[in-house]
């Protein structure tokens, strides 16, 4: 790809990144994009991303890579090891999507695009189609299967989506508190609740 092209192609990234995390992805248009971009070609768009979903993957992607990366390099470390507590276990799902509440990383808006897609009706599954997802999700299975044994898969289920939620929503929310609580601490209070939800007894309800 041309040097210009390639320039383009980030200018209409970057002016998409910000625009859907401040108004948000289903109020955004793409000629809002072109014109925040000042990208003056108007058939730039289509071009480089065919629709407004082939968009938000690019802005999805150009942080995903990195936390897969990041991932990966975690869940390497504690197989090493062979063994594992629960804790270690939540902090490689936490961690490197944590390391994005930095300012310098550059990744608050994609924390809060990643919020909006969860309760988004149109753009929902774009989150879970990633294809780095499918073989990260493996491997975090293998590391929590020690401690998930002794849980039904409809309470495994019912957790993890609470976890997904807690995870994601918790993040984005953390830009409206961070005043109060530093990075760390909210870091580590994110990872003891989800440990918390994984290692509680199945509950027991009647009539279910």
């Amino acid at each position: 790809m041309r040097k210009d092209t390639q320039l383009t192609r980030q200018k209409l990234v970057d002016a998409a990144e910000k625009l859907f995390a401040e108004k948000g992805l289903e109020s955004t248009s793409l000629f809002d994009v072109l014109k925040a971009s000042g990208v003056k070609n108007r058939s730039a768009l289509q071009y480089h991303f065919k629709d407004k979903a082939g968009l938000i993957n690019a802005v999805l992607n150009k942080h995903s890579g990195v936390i897969a990366e990041y991932r990966s390099t975690l869940i390497d470390q504690l197989q090493k090891e062979e063994q594992w507590t629960l804790h270690q276990a939540v902090d490689v799902i936490v961690a490197p999507l944590a390391e994005k509440l930095s300012p310098e990383s550059g990744g608050r808006e994609f924390l809060k695009i990643h919020s909006q897609l969860m309760v988004s009706e149109q753009y929902s599954q774009l989150r879970l189609q990633r294809p780095e997802l499918r073989a990260e999700a493996r491997r975090i299975q293998s590391l929590l299967a020690p401690f998930v044994k002794d849980i039904s898969e409809q309470s495994i289920h019912a957790r993890f989506a609470l976890i997904d939620c807690l995870l994601i929503h918790g993040l984005a929310r953390y830009f409206y508190t961070e005043e109060a609580v530093s990075r760390q601490f909210f870091h580590q209070t994110l990872v003891q609740s989800i440990v918390d939800i994984i290692s509680q007894p199945e509950p027991k309800f009647n009539n279910i």
